[in-house]
């Protein structure tokens, strides 16, 4: 006789017990297993759909042909038709230059690789609504056959990614496009992630200009950034605090924020970033911030664009 849970159980009766069992066992594994599977497939092609969106758009369009266009400089290309454009949300990196033999070096390096591919058939151009700037030219996309100029450029690490000045990136603004929004997405924000991905990867390899000794993404400190004042710089370190007043919110990056770095968001923007609630979850959390460093009781970036704050991976709110 065979005890289970205190009853006396016949043998052929214990046998078939453990038989029925073993099976329930195999069939919960293999229902597991299913599930992951299910699971993996969902997850992969969500990223994929993700990801494709993406790509779809930073091809939006629509594309005019052009026959010719030529670099000034690092900053100005001339079509053939005369007219003066720079590219939207990118800048040569020396910007982040420290000192003006690098940021020549950046700026030639640039200028060169435009040259070579602007020479590439077919292009096509999308020129964006706007006036033009102080130098008279007009933003713009390129696009170089099926590939936009500006994914060329950041992957090589010959440029840096602007989102102020980039469509879609500005809800709100004149550039911004029709599906601006609170809580929407307007079709260049989905670009926008894909060209800061395709810079930091470029930061990482340290291919182009990311190889130079001073050309780097600086600590949030207040002596890190501080020699940059009235330049645009980029920065990461860990949110220490945020603060919310009627007037704007503020991000701040050490505890003395007379002095350590801190980045402002006017109330106005505050939904473009999801509203109150989503600013505050900043806290505890590793971000990477781009714009242009004002010295207010220390050193400060007013932010504007939900794209100017990166999230890094890894990182939990408090």
């Amino acid at each position: 006789m065979i005890y289970q849970n205190g009853a006396t159980i016949a043998p052929g009766i214990a046998r078939l017990y453990a038989g029925l069992k073993h099976r329930l066992a195999a069939r919960r594994v293999k229902a597991a297993a299913i599930c992951a599977i299910v699971i993996a497939n969902v997850a992969i092609s969500t990223f994929g759909a993700a990801a494709a969106a993406a790509a779809g758009a930073c091809d939006a369009g629509p594309w005019t042909a052009i026959e010719t266009a030529s670099v000034a400089d690092a900053r100005t290309i001339v079509l053939g038709d005369g007219r003066a454009v720079r590219l939207a949300g990118l800048e040569s990196l020396a910007a982040l230059a420290r000192d003006a033999k690098t940021a020549d070096a950046m700026d030639a390096l640039l200028a060169g690789h435009l040259a070579q591919w602007l020479a590439a058939k077919p292009l096509a151009i999308r020129v964006l609504p706007g006036k033009p700037d102080r130098h008279g030219r007009l933003a713009a996309l390129l696009m170089i056959g099926d590939d936009l100029l500006h994914e060329h450029l950041l992957s090589a690490g010959l440029a840096v990614f602007m989102p102020a000045s980039f469509p879609g990136d500005a809800p709100g603004d004149a550039t911004g496009g029709a599906a601006d929004a609170p809580g929407g997405e307007a079709a260049g924000d989905g670009c926008a992630r894909r060209l800061l991905a395709l810079e930091a990867a470029a930061r990482l390899a340290r291919r182009g200009g990311w190889s130079e000794p001073g050309i780097t993404v600086a600590a949030a400190r207040p002596d890190a950034p501080s020699s940059q004042f009235g330049h645009f710089v980029i920065f990461q370190g860990i949110v220490r605090s945020v603060g919310t007043r009627r007037e704007r919110t503020y991000i701040d990056f050490g505890s003395q924020w007379r002095n350590d770095v801190t980045v402002e968001i006017a109330a106005n923007r505050r939904r473009y970033f999801g509203g109150e609630a989503a600013l505050e979850d900043f806290a505890g959390k590793s971000v990477r911030v781009r714009g242009f460093l004002q010295e207010k009781a220390g050193p400060m970036v007013p932010v504007r664009h939900p794209a100017q704050i990166e999230v890094l991976p890894g990182t939990e709110p408090r």
